[in-house]
């Protein structure tokens, strides 16, 4: 693929599994993608692998320590995880232990990595969400790339030595803080990687566009990355940063009284499996919609799990499986049904009112795309899961306002409505990830 789209999403250091924050950015990225998709873009997804920085390297020495029986050094690793990966190790690579620190390192680091990518790639599979290449930032030295970026700079005159460190600053910007490239001790930093993936994406790979999503933690950042892509010769406007607020969980008492508990077996966080296990991915799919990225999320897990219209999961879900037990009606009742609707025979107002929300749908999805922001498809699927169920709670409360009626030109006009609802609620759901059951 050499155009198009790249978004790269989700990419957390690897030496811990995905926790609730991360999924925001998961789940955004992904919708992200899917809206670009379905609109005739094409799309590469990416998830970006650190395995060469410092954090990285304090995981491999974690998993060495306990593989040792000690304690992780300062700054390390001290999840129960890291000493399930030194007994795997130590399972898996043969005389590991018996080597140096330094020739044990790197190899038990790989080793760490891939079985904690294993374990993300499970944890988003469970989201629906997948990716086309989990791009390991090895590969990246390995081509030479973050060297190339680094002379080119150089030679433009954006480098400087300082306290033996190489520095980028833009000598047209005297605001913006010069930042580190290669450390005095001579190990690079991530902004060092970070010019060879640029290189790799929009030079090698040729991609017209990339699209990151990041926490708002990385909002100082931000440009940084702009000047240097602009300092490698590229434009700045082609490189997208869409940065997300925290997620808050909010514990309440259950119908029963009792408090809801979540675990936090990783010791500081709950994880983005404890959070899909507790109520369910559609569940974690919407709710993280439900925002726009710069708002903070507080996600209700009471609410998550109430099966009521309070509940804008289930109140979006049971409006479709409305919509599919009413077709399944109409074909018992009427033998034959009219080819062509005559939706001229619709002049109610709550008929007129989903008909009107079938309109704007078309909008919605340009505005979604155009701004990158998935989150008006739910705000959506909330409008005209209201028009749906305000059409049928009318044939609840008069038996000819039904969809299906003795007339069969009138049926065929209300399920003709009924099919376009259905079709773009199931499509506008898809859009999100979440599922459109056909019962409830």
């Amino acid at each position: 693929m050499s155009a198009g789209s790249t978004p790269e999403f989700a990419s957390i250091n690897p030496p811990g599994p995905l926790h609730i924050a991360h999924g925001r950015g998961t789940i955004l990225g992904d919708s992200i993608c899917r809206v670009l998709e379905f609109t005739g873009h094409a799309v590469q997804r990416e998830y970006y692998v650190n395995s060469d920085n410092t954090q990285t390297r304090k995981f491999g020495a974690s998993v060495y320590a306990r593989l040792h029986g000690e304690e992780p050094p300062e700054g390390g690793y001290t999840g129960d995880y890291v000493t399930e990966l030194a007994e795997m190790a130590h399972h898996d690579l043969p005389d590991i232990e018996k080597l140096s620190e330094e020739e044990a390192e790197p190899k038990l680091r790989m080793y760490a990595l891939a079985k904690m990518v294993e374990q993300i790639k499970a944890t988003v599979a469970r989201l629906g969400v997948r990716y086309d290449e989990w791009f390991w930032e090895n590969k990246l030295w390995e081509a030479g790339l973050p060297q190339k970026g680094i002379e080119r700079l150089r030679a433009a005159g954006y480098l400087k030595e300082k306290d033996g460190a190489l520095w980028f600053g833009d000598p047209a910007d005297q605001e913006e803080e010069d930042r580190v490239v290669i450390r005095s001790n001579g190990q690079p930093t991530y902004f060092a990687s970070d010019l060879g993936y640029l290189l790799s994406r929009f030079e090698q790979r040729g991609y017209q566009r990339v699209i990151e999503v990041w926490g708002a933690d990385h909002h100082g950042y931000v440009p940084r990355m702009k000047s240097a892509i602009a300092a490698l010769g590229f434009d700045p406007e082609k490189l997208v940063i869409i940065l997300h607020q925290m997620v808050n969980l909010k514990e309440g008492a259950t119908r029963s009284g009792q408090k809801v508990k979540m675990s936090k077996r990783a010791g500081r966080f709950v994880t983005l499996d404890e959070l899909i296990d507790r109520v369910g991915s559609d569940a974690v799919r919407y709710f993280y919609l439900l925002r726009s990225p710069d708002t903070t999320i507080e996600f209700d897990l009471e609410l998550a799990v109430t099966q009521g219209n309070e509940n804008p999961v289930y109140y979006a879900q049971y409006a479709h499986a409305r919509l599919t037990n009413v077709e399944a009606a109409a074909s018992e009742h009427h033998a034959q049904l009219p080819v062509q609707a005559d939706v001229q025979l619709l002049v109610h107002p709550w008929e007129l009112d989903v008909a009107r929300q079938l309109a704007f749908w078309p909008d919605v999805v340009e505005d979604a795309t155009a701004m990158l922001e998935p989150h008006r498809i739910p705000y959506y699927v909330h409008d005209l899961a209201t028009a749906v169920h305000r059409f049928y709670h009318a044939g609840n409360a008069q038996s000819e306002h039904r969809v299906v009626v003795d007339d069969p030109k009138l049926t065929r006009a209300r399920l003709e409505l009924c099919r376009a609802a259905r079709h773009t609620l199931k499509t506008a759901l898809d859009l999100m990830g979440v599922s459109a059951p056909e019962r409830m």
